[in-house]
């Protein structure tokens, strides 16, 4: 018998529910390593329910590890 467990992380939960906000505003997703994704529109990341986070800007295509996300923010003036 294999055990299964499931890691659930903050910012997965946080980044999804500001992808579905409505109206959608932008936000940064900042990664330990000190680099910031910018978040403009919600067409630029995915996030699906097994917390696979995509991020694609049109330049670049990243999946992303979600412990490596230290936060998930709205810049100064959206809340």
């Amino acid at each position: 018998m294999a055990a299964e467990f499931h890691l659930k992380f903050a910012v997965v939960e946080a980044a999804r529910a500001l992808l579905h906000e409505s109206p959608f505003l932008p936000f940064q997703l900042r990664l330990h390593d000190g680099s910031v994704l910018e978040i403009a529109n919600p067409d630029v990341l995915s996030v699906t329910k097994a917390g696979v986070i995509t991020y694609d800007d049109g330049r670049v295509m990243r999946t992303l590890n979600p412990a490596l996300i230290a936060s998930v923010d709205q810049p100064s003036g959206h809340s």
